[in-house]
Formats: C-alpha cells, structure tokens, sequence
C-alpha cells in the first residue's frame, strides 16, 4: 500500500526535528492551548516559553537565546502588520499555535538558506536517506530523490510550500513571510535576489481580494499591468492572474519572458496545475518565474492535487514545510462541525421534497440566528447564507452547465409559488420524514427547534417566505439581470420586496435567455450596485448565492451555512474540497476560530442550538461530492472504511471448518476460477434434515424474504461531534404481492431477463429455480 503524502514530507520532518520533536502531534500539544496565545510582559510569545522547555540536547542548533531572536524576528513582523491593520479599523493579530509555527518555521529555514544552504541541502537529504531507508519493501514510488548536487548552493532550495486547511490564515502568514524575506534578503546582502514581487492567483476575483488584504496590512500592491508604469518597483506586490501568464505576448496575456528575475513569486491557492503534472504549462511557468529567486506556495490541498503525480510529489515532499491540513485543523476543534447528505438519484418529485429538506435545513438555522442573536453575539456567528452550486458555470457557458443553474431557479420558483404544495412537502418532511430517507439520515432530531415552535407547517411556510424570500406576502419568482454589474442575476419574490439571492456567472446574459426559454419570469434593471460584492456587508439581506467555480477558490464569507450541490462530483477533484473550505470557516468566541462544542468552557454557557449554526450542512443532488469526500477525509485519517456487521445462522452439529475443493489442473487450464466457473458442475444447497433448526430460521431458509425499496438511496456523513443528533429508524410502509399482481406478470418474460442479468453478471454458479405461484 503506497504511504499517504502526509508521510513522506521530509522538509517538515527536518522543520521538527530542529525542535527535537518528532511528529507534529507532540509539538501540537505543548502549544495548542488557547491560554498560551499572545505576548507577556517583555513582548515575548508565551509559546516561546513553551519551547524553550524542550530539552536543550535535543535542539543542539537551537538554543534559547537562538529561538528568542526568531521570535523577536516574529514579534517585529507581527507589530508592522498589526498597526497597519488597526489604522485600517480591523482587529490586531494574535497568532494561533500553528501559525506561530509556521512562521517560526520559515524563521529556522530562511536563516539556514541564507548563511548555509550547503548545510541545507546537506540536512534534508539526511532525512531524505533516513526515509528511504525506513521503507523495508515499501512500494518504489514511496522512494523520494534526494536533492541534487548543483553549482548553485540554493538552487533546488529556493522553494516553500504551505498545507493548511481553508480559514486557517493563509493570507495572513503570506504577508508575515513576504516582509521577513525581504528583511533577511536585506541583512544578508541578498537584495539582488528580489528583482520584483509577483503574486499568482487564479482568478480576477482573488486577485482584487488579496488587493483589498494587502491594503489592510499596509503592504503596498496593485494589480498587474502591461502598460502601467514602472515594473521594477521592488517593494511593490504585482498580483497576476495565473491564467494571464503565456509564452508570447498577446492582448489579454503576458510572456512569462518578460517578467525577468529573479523573482520572490507568491502562489494562492499553489494547488492550481498540478492536476497538469510537472510539465504542465502553468507549472512550468511558476518555476521560470522563480528561477534564481524565491517562491512561497499556500494550498489547502496539495495532497490531493498531487496525488499520481511521483515527480511533484517528490518536489512538493522536499518543499512542504508545514502540514496543518484539515485533519489537524478540524481535530483541534476549529471550524465548523459538518453534516453531508447526497441523493444519487435525480427523479422528479423526489428531488423536490429533498430539495425542500435542505432548505428548511437552511431556514432554521436563519429562525434560531433571528431568535437568539444576542445569545450567538459573543460567539462571533454570522447571519446563515445558502449556497447553491452547480457542475461548473463558465463563460462559455455550456448547455449542461446552464442547465443545473436553471433546475435550481426552477425548484425556487415552484416553493414560492405553489403555496399548497410546499406545505405538503414541509409536512411530510416535519412529521413524517421516511419520504426521503431523512430519519434514517438523523435529519429528524436536527428539526427539533422547529418543531418546539409549534408552527404549523402552512406556519412554517410562511416564516420562510418572509425570512429566506424577503416576501411576507409571497408572489412569483423574478429573475433580473442587472446591465450595470456583469455576471449577476438578482433574485426577488413580487416586484416591491428586496432581492432575497443572486446569480453570480460568467455570462449572466446568456443564462438569463435560457431561463426566459425555460419558462421563468425574467426582466432587466439598467443599473445597480453588485449584490454579490455585498453579500458580507451587515446591511446585505441576500441570502442564497447560486454559482459554481468561483466559490471554490478565495471566496472570502463568513456566512456559508448550507450548500446545496448539483452535479458536483469528483472531475472536480480538489475544488470539491476546496468548495467545503469555503463553508466551515467559523469566527468562534474570541476569534478564537474554534466551535463552541470543541472548548467545555465556552460549551457551558454557549445558549441553546448553536451547535446547529456551528454545523455546515450540505446537500448534494447526483454528486459525486460524498465519495470525494470520503476519499478526502480517509486520506486525512479522519474516517475509516466502515466494517459490515452481520449475524450467522448457526446450523448445530454440522461438521465446522472450510471446505477447499481445489481443481486439477487439468480441468482447468491457464485459468482454473475462470473456467471452473463457466463449466463446472453446478452445487445446489438444501434444507438441512436436522429438525431442531428454530421455526423462524426454517422458514426464512424456504422462502428468503425479497424486500424492495423504491425510495431513493440516500447517502450521509458527519464529523464525530454531531453523534448526539441520534438517528431514527424510518417507517417503512410494507406489502406483498397478491395472486392478483402475479396475474398480471408475465413470468416467462421475467424468467429470460433474470437469466440474461446472471449471464451478464458472470453469475454461472447460480441456480435458479421456478415455483409455482398458486402455489404460496
């Protein structure tokens, strides 16, 4: 079995070891408690101090006095930033455990790459030899290859990346690290080494974000430019769209050529190319950028990104530094708890009362966030916001594409206007909620407060139009395509209530002709401010957000409380993950980035059913997302393959042991299970003799019970925190077929197609035997 990528990242193995630690986890527990955060009297992290326990001949390189400058280093970083940011009119950063190593950690390396690189290169691949070594048979791939011999001393060095979980500040640790490079660049005579500063992003949007972040941290940037000025202003952050950058220049594109360096190249989101491989355009065009200078590369999902990959997974193994991945991130209690629900099958009136469990999934937490909001203050908890997704929306913006985006807008047109019927739904979903598999799932408890309310469910229909709809009055479904702001389609309920949502697309255009086409009321307003853009603000009363792409990567909010996803699978591979990091990012009490259940202080005053606005609900429709999913969080040690239980029958004084028949070779040729299977005799099993079998097993051996289901299949997961919220055993309503139906039956029509599926399954061991109806 190949070793996980967690395994084999020796850049961060070497990071520990400089500390004398072992893994990660040893060193998480000296430092992640919250009371450890900030400075002391003498401005010194309290985490210094925690450090500086660790036995001095385990850290020989280095000593106190050595960690006290890095952390002076760090508290001199730290003091930029913040005053910046306090000018700015926003809260003062106090680094959490992680991020403080994080920053440390580069402190350790960039010391080293500056005055030693030699001793370096010489370090790592020690570690690098002591892994392979440790292997004893392991499969070839799990091999890495050390660093090699070059001229160059940094060469092969000049390379950091960083694997951290969405929400646990990235962009934060991008600024601190910039600003120490270029300190150390400067005090050890290396300004060469910086002929500009580039910022890779993957979209415009994430590009005029990191604008705004940069602005607020006082570091002085501006959006790339062909024509706009002076390029060679060292101090000054160029951000770059990744997609902009080609090899010859053209009206909407830059010849990597012409961005000589050296370079210090930042990479958001470094994940971006490698599904392409090392020889991939995008990554070929990251390293010629940093060719001789210097790269810093931020993902939360490199490990799945690389993954196939043995080149980039030896290259991104020997430039790993830290690993807080979402397994450590949600493990330590931050972020949100999360509750996944996927229904496989896309038929008619079954998606609809599915569709209408998810939104009043949504609707309670918005009715719980309304009831107690004084209580959720002191929690930092945001007003919910409802994300719709569908596959992928693009300029181009395919048929099918489109057509996700207008099943979603359709499923909202019909709640709003079929009064009569979403009470139904609401109904059965309340009292009821076998009609989608929701008991079994454990959506019955979560429904609990609603059903506290003693809300009917017309009652509770209304509050919803009222709360999630803008419309206390109701009226049909509106769709606006606002001419002043591209790519957006307001959403509204009636002519005079505020827009309850927003469409934001790459051609809001062209959707809104196929939602004209599909029969939805569409009309155009000349202007208007961007309501996406908006959607952070207090004042915003947006609250449905339906896209795709763009909410994978960068999106910055608060609010994501719910999703709901069509046709999201696993050809989007790590943007699936990436578009769960866009909703379990929590403020917590105190900044404190953590959920209420995972700290018993704040867990004994926190007011009733926050753990339902602590909870990322997300409801996938024909997506692939939950096995994605699960294959995300195996990787990440988070869950294991599930073990199927089962009770025997036990038969008593029957002789035990397994029966091995082998088959000569005679018989059987090159391929003795092949061909045994196809030609051998057949076995057929009866009844045993033996009387003292129990009545019930004897019965069950004559006739095995046929059970068939015709409610659609219902796939769920949540994070382990959510146990409380009991899972109930679903009504099923049972019958039997009557002679009266078998009348109907064409028995000799049924027969030929079983015996055509066992043909087909390479099912030659099976028998099967007819019986006479009349005869049961």
């Amino acid at each position: 079995m190949t070793m996980p990528f967690a395994g084999k990242l020796v850049l961060s193995r070497w990071a520990l070891g400089e500390l004398g630690m072992e893994s990660f986890a040893d060193l998480a527990k000296r430092l992640g408690s919250e009371t450890r955060e900030g400075l002391d009297e003498s401005n010194v992290h309290w985490f210094h101090h925690k450090l500086c326990q660790i036995p001095l001949e385990k850290r020989p390189r280095l000593p106190n006095r050595v960690l006290l400058n890095h952390d002076e280093s760090i508290v001199s970083v730290t003091r930029r930033l913040n005053e910046a940011r306090l000018l700015a009119g926003h809260r003062p950063i106090q680094w959490k455990y992680f991020q403080y190593l994080s920053l440390l950690f580069t402190e350790i390396y960039l010391e080293r790459y500056f005055v030693d690189p030699t001793g370096l290169r010489a370090a790592l691949n020690d570690v690098i030899r002591r892994h392979n070594k440790g292997l004893r048979g392991r499969h070839a791939c799990d091999r890495l290859d050390p660093l090699p011999v070059d001229p160059t001393p940094r060469s092969h060095l000049n390379k950091l990346a960083f694997w951290m979980a969405t929400g646990s500040g990235k962009t934060l640790l991008m600024h601190a690290h910039l600003l120490r490079f270029r300190q150390l660049a400067r005090s050890y005579g290396q300004q060469h080494r910086i002929n500009r500063i580039i910022l890779l992003t993957p979209n415009e949007g994430l590009s005029h974000q990191h604008l705004e972040e940069f602005a607020i941290g006082g570091i002085a940037a501006r959006i790339f430019a062909k024509d706009g000025g002076d390029l060679f202003n060292r101090s000054e952050v160029q951000i770059l769209d990744v997609h902009k950058l080609a090899d010859d220049m053209g009206d909407k594109t830059v010849a990597v050529s012409s961005l000589e360096g050296p370079n210090v190249v930042l990479v958001d989101e470094g994940h971006r190319g490698a599904s392409s491989g090392k020889q991939g355009s995008w990554m070929a065009y990251r390293n010629q950028l940093c060719e001789g200078g210097f790269s810093f590369e931020y993902s939360a999902t490199f490990g799945q990104a690389i993954k196939g990959d043995r080149d980039l997974t030896v290259e991104y193994a020997r430039s790993t530094l830290v690993d807080y991945s979402y397994r450590w991130f949600h493990r330590d209690g931050f972020g949100k708890d999360y509750r996944i629900v996927n229904m496989n099958e896309d038929a008619g009136e079954w998606r609809t009362r599915y569709l209408t469990a998810a939104l009043l999934t949504f609707f309670q937490q918005q009715w719980l966030y309304r009831g107690h909001r004084a209580a959720f203050r002191p929690f930092n908890v945001e007003p919910p916001l409802w994300v719709f997704v569908g596959s992928k929306v693009t300029k181009s913006l395919s048929v099918k594409d489109a057509s996700d985006i207008v099943e979603i807008l359709r499923f909202l047109a019909s709640y709003v206007s079929d009064s009569d019927a979403s009470a139904t739904r609401i109904d059965h979903i309340l009292r009821d909620a076998s009609d989608v598999n929701l008991a079994q799932l454990g959506l019955t408890g979560p429904f609990n407060p609603l059903l506290e309310t003693g809300l009917d469910a017309r009652e509770v229909y209304r509050e919803s139009l009222a709360t999630t709809f803008n419309a206390p009055s109701g009226g049909g479904l509106r769709i606006e395509r606002i001419k002043g702001s591209a790519g957006e389609l307001a959403l509204r309920v009636g002519e005079t209530n505020d827009p309850f949502g927003v469409v934001n697309v790459g051609d809001s255009k062209k959707l809104a002709k196929k939602c004209d086409d599909a029969g939805l009321l569409v009309t155009e307003r000349e202007f208007g401010d961007s309501l996406f853009q908006g959607v952070n603000k207090p004042s915003s009363r947006i609250h449905v957000v339906v896209g795709a792409k763009k909410f994978t990567e960068g999106w910055n909010s608060w609010r994501v409380s719910s999703m709901a996803l069509m046709n999201v699978g696993r050809s989007e591979g790590s943007q699936v993950i990436q578009l769960f990091g866009r909703g379990v990012r929590l403020k917590g009490r105190n900044m404190s980035l953590k959920r209420s259940s995972a700290d018993g202080r704040t867990a004994k005053i926190g007011p009733t059913y926050i753990e339902r606005l602590e909870t990322l609900h997300v409801f996938g429709v024909k997506a692939g997302y939950m096995a994605q999913f699960r294959d995300f969080l195996k990787e990440e040690g988070l869950v294991v393959d599930p073990v199927e239980e089962f009770v025997p029958i036990r038969v008593p004084d029957l002789p035990s042991g397994l029966k091995v028949i082998r088959v000569a070779e005679s018989v059987a040729g090159d391929d003795p299970a092949g061909v045994f299977r196809r030609e051998g005799p057949r076995f057929a099993l009866r009844l045993p003799s033996d009387q003292r079998l129990p009545t019930s097993v004897r019965n069950r051996l004559k006739m095995p019970p046929v059970t068939l289901d015709w409610r659609p299949r219902v796939q769920a997961m949540q994070s382990g925190s959510l146990e409380q919220w009991a899972d109930e055993e679903a009504n099923q309503h049972e019958d039997k077929l009557l002679p009266g139906h078998l009348a109907l039956t064409d028995l000799d029509a049924l027969w030929r197609s079983v015996q055509r599926f066992k043909s087909h399954s390479s099912g030659h061991g099976r028998i099967l035997g007819r019986r006479n109806p009349a005869a049961h």
